[in-house]
């Protein structure tokens, strides 16, 4: 990329795995020393309507996840019936405000990290007819309803079987880029258990369990506390994460106050340290949280998944071993527990997520982009590595030999 280059990544905070994955781009470009910035979409229709759709995500996330998940449903028969979609409308009614900041901030190339982003540049291109490269990023290990409603120059994907979906739904397959999802290039960062926990002044002699709750801070983490109170002990710790919910961080430390099992943390940009400070991890199945869970290389016990999203991410996890899944908090217990006892279990895990998850994915993306710019021609030649098939730009290389200590 030139000089000249600067790139626009528009986010959403409808889930804070999306802010995550621009972070992570954003912190990827910083260092190759390439002018980028982050703007919530939403911006764009209005402060008051981001506020109210963020608002209203989250507070539907944390308390009804049940109809979330009913909804995403509808969104998916909705969008088979190939009828206009509402949503893509919604969204293009801003296109108008994101050319004008595009044409007076000299912006080269778009990224987007959400959905509406992708519908709103669709929108954008097709009314200005306008030449300037705009890419998607999912963020999940499924394609959510809608993405038929875009035509985007790429699309960076997590792994083959997003792919095949995104075609069904009229993608063309050489648009799609299959590097794994992107995470922030401080989760690769390599510290030591001792080196994590001497950092963060946490317990060298104690088992560690780190429960994420997401960026909204959702589930009945104080129920599921309450769980682990009962079957360990005074050689465990349990650091829940509670993202910016402020008012379950308040409860938390109020029921468990004196209690040196636990404690709490807000939401924080040394995660990664915590992560490499743990023994094992729980958290509710975001996409981009279980990545980065991953890609730190924690053995992980997924909570009961919101239906949608969440149930594709514990299956793509589930089915390649990169974690245990729980139907109940009581069975989060006692599989972390089991986790915790198991040895070889751990190991397992570990070497099945180096193998199937991309820790270079943010690289990937940035070689792929900075390619892109420079070059109209898109090369996606498929190749077959182990049990993964991957684009010619994925990292998820063959590792024939695998060792399951």
């Amino acid at each position: 990329m030139s000089s000249q280059t600067k790139i626009l990544i528009l986010s959403c905070s409808t889930g804070e795995g999306h802010n995550s994955a621009a972070n992570a781009i954003s912190a990827k470009l910083n260092l190759m020393g390439i002018h980028n910035e982050i703007v919530d979409v939403l911006t764009f229709r209005g402060e008051r309507a981001r506020k109210t759709i963020t608002g209203g995500y989250n507070a539907l996330i944390r308390k009804m996840p049940s109809v979330f998940g009913l909804m995403y449903h509808l969104g998916g028969i909705y969008d088979a019936t190939r009828l206009p979609s509402p949503i893509y409308s919604w969204n293009a009614k801003y296109a108008d405000a994101i050319y004008d900041y595009i044409r007076d901030n000299g912006i080269t190339c778009v990224i987007c990290a959400h959905l509406f982003a992708m519908e709103a540049m669709t929108a954008l291109k097709r009314k200005f007819n306008t030449s300037i490269k705009c890419y998607g990023v999912l963020t999940d290990y499924t394609a959510v309803p809608f993405y038929k409603d875009t035509e985007l120059d790429g699309y960076f994907v997590p792994d083959e079987t997003v792919s095949r979906q995104l075609v069904k739904k009229g993608i063309p397959s050489e648009k799609l880029f299959i590097t794994g999802i992107p995470v922030h290039p401080k989760f690769n960062t390599d510290y030591t258990k001792q080196e994590a926990r001497e950092k963060l002044n946490l317990p060298a002699d104690k088992k560690i369990i780190a429960v994420m709750t997401g960026g909204a801070g959702c589930g009945k983490i104080g129920k599921l506390c309450k769980k682990f109170d009962k079957v360990l002990d005074g050689n465990h710790l349990v650091i829940v994460f509670v993202g910016r919910n402020e008012k379950l961080k308040a409860s938390l430390d109020k029921q468990f106050a004196g209690n040196e099992k636990f404690m709490t943390v807000a939401f924080t940009s040394e995660i990664n340290v915590y992560l490499k400070a743990a023994d094992v991890a729980v958290s509710k199945a975001g996409g981009l949280s279980s990545t980065e869970i991953a890609v730190s290389n924690v053995p992980l016990v997924h909570l009961k998944a919101i239906p949608g999203l969440e149930t594709a991410n514990v299956k793509f996890f589930s089915k390649h071993g990169l974690s245990l899944s729980a139907g109940s908090l009581k069975q989060a217990v006692k599989k972390t527990v089991y986790l915790l006892s198991d040895n070889q279990c751990r190991d397992t895990i570990r070497n099945l997520q180096r193998h199937f998850i991309n820790a270079s994915a943010t690289q990937d993306l940035t070689n792929i982009l900075t390619e892109e710019t420079k070059n109209d021609d898109v090369f996606m030649d498929i190749v077959h590595c182990g049990w993964i098939s991957a684009g010619r730009y994925n990292v998820l290389r063959d590792n024939s030999e695998i060792s399951f200590a």
